[in-house]
């Protein structure tokens, strides 16, 4: 395979300038916001002041003002409003924000969340009868985070004289369903400029109109805390109005209003910190989704909507124990996976695509993206259950999962999702042909696509300090469309790596140049060890701090390394004389040591001065020495 080489976009020296000193940038954080497509003084001004005045009107939406007249006449006739919506964190926070803002206007109002073992994504076939039955009855149905592909079933429900509106953001086939309203900015004729809405922010928009008309005091900020957790949680692009939801809500959610979110963060343990889009991400939103993912979603839902502490310490405590229980179900299912992956060499495909007996669904969506993370493929986990697959899926950048699954529907008895997630239901005896459908639509060149690391810029360094850190922290809430930013420090050497961690999983050293040294921590990239260790062109990392007694320094996380395509590599005959002959000195024919613990030996028995970086160098040069290193594990074979 050919050596990965890095990608950074250029620029002209002009338009950096033009930005740096209009805004008091760094050229470093000019060129990140160039990277970003933010180019426009107006565009950059609302990108570091993202304030709602910057909110586009909730009437370019297709239907929404429409939606939420019908909704006030809904109130005001006393007709039963029920809000159906799915069992992640989008759709959750999506019905509590209906849920609290229409019983404070004194609605008649329930809400339906399908179980996801018995019913699955979107409108249930169960939820359908019960409404043809007489047992579930309604007069407008508020369908949030899914319905835009349910044209049968809407159907169905308007045929008894019900009406519907729908609040979807995944993407729009080419017939809609007849509904009251439809409001997704997706739709081909919604005048919108944001297309990247969640649920969650659509519901938000939705109902602040709304609220212009209801004049319900304090209640606007509650409904953004939940926006908020739905729009990061849901890894949609935080650009424009996403932006400000996210920005704008976090503020909001370090000074929560909301009982049960207070209750989460302090039984997630980050009580004390500062709430960022990560601690929502990692650590807030699993807990939350654990509740649909492994019992039922209700016990979410009352968790938002609870005003009762002691309720609120319980139902935070369950989902604690639930989240728990989740990470078991999926370590174990990854495993099998992995052993799928590897033993039928599915990572050589363009689209992994595994499947396996009775799988728990409410984890294959985590374990499909830790597949992608660590093959960076894209990637289809199936739980097939009486001859019935529940498959997830998540991708890349460059592979539409959801037009690829179009391409392949022939095999799906349904489907639905976005860019980079979709979900689908398959026959099992369907799989094997719906993965080779899949894989030729998802054909791609290898070479160009994936031997490629990118990143934001280059830098020297001495660019790297806590004034660049300050600068670029105002780029947050970071996230999907706003990544943390990736530089590229070249022209550095290493010093002092060791692994670190309980587990050895992670590893640190320094990068110095110029008397300059700079901590580095690589988390979870043991992995990595060779190609760090082989005097790479690029180290590329994310900016961190690091603070001890009160005092901030700069730390560096690892991301990845761009390797050399031609390794140069001088030999000190010396040092080469001493491996050969621990070498040669060994009984076995292939020598099997921790590398770490190989330096710490070879120096104390020939007080000498060999690095882990030089060992791999010379490895890698000298002639007639076959190794190889996994993990810190090094093999030589004589």
């Amino acid at each position: 395979m050919k050596t990965a080489k890095l990608k950074v976009n250029e620029y002209n020296s002009d338009e950096i300038e033009r930005i740096s000193k209009r805004f008091n940038l760094s050229k470093t954080s000019s060129i990140i916001l160039l990277n970003r497509n933010i180019k426009s003084f107006d565009d950059i001004e609302q990108f570091l002041d993202p304030d709602f005045k910057y909110f586009e009107s909730a009437e370019n939406y297709k239907d929404l003002h429409k939606g939420c007249l019908r909704v006030l006449e809904a109130i005001k006739d006393k007709d039963r409003i029920l809000i159906y919506g799915d069992y992640d964190v989008d759709g959750i926070t999506s019905i509590s924000q209906f849920v609290v803002l229409l019983r404070r206007a004194g609605a008649d109002v329930d809400y339906y969340i399908p179980e996801r073992e018995s019913e699955g994504y979107g409108i249930s076939s169960d939820f359908v009868n019960n409404v043809i039955r007489g047992a579930i009855d309604f007069d407008l149905l508020i369908t949030v985070d899914c319905g835009i592909s349910e044209v049968e079933k809407i159907a169905e429900i308007t045929r008894l004289n019900k009406d519907v509106i729908i609040v979807d953001h995944h993407e729009c086939r080419e017939v809609l369903p007849d509904a009251y309203a439809i409001i997704n900015p997706k739709q081909k004729d919604c005048p919108s400029k944001n297309k990247h809405l969640c649920a969650a922010g659509l519901s938000f928009k939705f109902l602040i109109h709304l609220n212009k008309f209801l004049k319900i005091e304090e209640i606007e900020d509650v409904l953004l805390e939940y926006a908020c957790l739905g729009t990061v949680a849901d890894i949609v692009d935080l650009i424009k109005d996403n932006r400000i939801i996210a920005y704008q809500g976090l503020k909001r959610i370090n000074e929560t209003k909301v009982l049960g979110i207070k209750k989460l963060i302090e039984v997630s343990g980050i009580k004390d910190r500062t709430i960022k889009s990560y601690h929502i991400g990692f650590i807030l939103a699993p807990r939350i989704n654990a509740s649909g993912r492994m019992d039922t979603a209700r016990i979410a839902i009352d968790l938002m909507l609870t005003q009762d502490e002691a309720e609120a310490e319980m139902f935070a405590q369950e989902l604690e124990k639930l989240n728990n229980a989740r990470k078991e179900t999926e370590n174990q299912i990854f495993k099998e996976a992995v052993e799928k992956i590897e033993s039928s060499f599915l990572y050589k495909n363009n689209v992994m695509v595994v499947h396996g007996d009775n799988w728990h669904e409410g984890v294959i969506g985590i374990v499909a993206s830790r597949l992608t993370e660590k093959y960076y493929r894209p990637c289809v986990v199936i739980s097939v259950k009486d001859g019935i697959g529940k498959g997830s899926a998540r991708s890349l950048d460059h592979v539409d999962i959801y037009e690829s699954f179009k391409a392949a529907d022939t095999y799906l008895e349904k489907y639905g999702g976005h860019k980079l997630a979709a979900g689908l239901t398959i026959l099992e005896k369907n799989i094997s042909s719906f993965a080779n459908e899949l894989n030729n639509y998802a054909g791609f060149s290898r070479d160009e696509e994936y031997n490629q690391i990118r990143a934001d810029a280059v830098v020297d360094i001495d660019d790297i300090d806590l004034k660049l850190y300050d600068e670029i922290n105002k780029f947050e809430p970071f996230g999907s469309g706003n990544q943390k930013p990736l530089l590229a420090l070249q022209n550095v050497s290493l010093k002092n790596i060791r692994k670190a961690g309980i587990e050895g999983k992670h590893i640190s050293f320094l990068v110095s140049k110029g008397g300059k040294n700079i901590p580095v921590i690589g988390f979870n990239k043991i992995g990595m060890l060779e190609k760090v260790l082989s005097i790479p062109d690029s180290y590329i990392v994310t900016l961190s701090e690091n603070i001890y007694r009160g005092l901030r320094n700069i730390q560096l996380v690892l991301h990845n390394v761009e390797e050399s395509e031609e390794f140069d590599y001088k030999i000190d005959p010396e040092k080469l004389k001493i491996l050969e002959f621990q070498i040669n000195k060994a009984k076995s024919k292939t020598i099997k040591t921790d590398i770490f613990m190989l330096v710490e030996k070879l120096n104390k028995l020939y007080n000498t001065r060999i690095t882990a970086e030089e060992i791999i160098c010379m490895l890698k040069k000298a002639d007639g020495i076959k190794y190889a290193i996994k993990n810190s594990i090094l093999y030589i074979k004589k």
